[in-house]
């Protein structure tokens, strides 16, 4: 699989509206070459700078049809209550439902991976898992993965 965004390339600095200093929007994202048995995809930002011994999860959407070959900026999904729900966001490290961006130290460059894994099974989550529950649910499920690094080097 391939994850590319046509508002950066891989390794490259994340523009500022995508971060906490910015607008605090999802980046665009695309993907391709997703398997043909995949039945749901997984995708995760988080910062992988060791400061924790987890990494910090900004963004975590599960219940992605691998018929969509992306999301767009500024991503946001509310189902009306009689809709189906078609993908979920989950909680973010921070205690939030969905995206908040980077905001890294001032003076460190800080690096941010998004992850986007091809599971055989769908999930079957609710809205608003965070990433232990999906991860419980993942192990021998996963076809494939794509990466996309990001940095974020914040000036005082």
């Amino acid at each position: 699989m391939q994850l590319i965004s046509n508002a950066f390339k891989d390794g490259q600095q994340i523009p500022i509206q995508y971060t906490k200093d910015g607008d605090n929007v999802s980046p665009p994202l695309r993907w391709s070459d997703v398997p043909e048995r995949a039945q749901e995809l997984v995708l995760l930002l988080e910062n992988i700078t060791p400061q924790t011994q987890e990494p910090f999860v900004h963004w975590l959407v599960y219940g992605i049809s691998p018929e969509l070959d992306g999301l767009p900026k500024g991503f946001k999904h509310k189902a009306e209550p009689e809709e189906p729900v078609a993908l979920c966001q989950g909680k973010n490290a921070i205690g939030n439902v969905g995206y908040d961006g980077p905001l890294g130290t001032v003076g460190r460059t800080i690096r941010y991976r998004f992850t986007l894994c091809a599971l055989d099974r769908p999930l079957d989550l609710p809205p608003g898992v965070d990433k232990e529950t999906v991860a419980k649910k993942m192990p021998g499920h996963v076809l494939d993965e794509a990466q996309l690094i990001v940095v974020q080097e914040r000036k005082g």
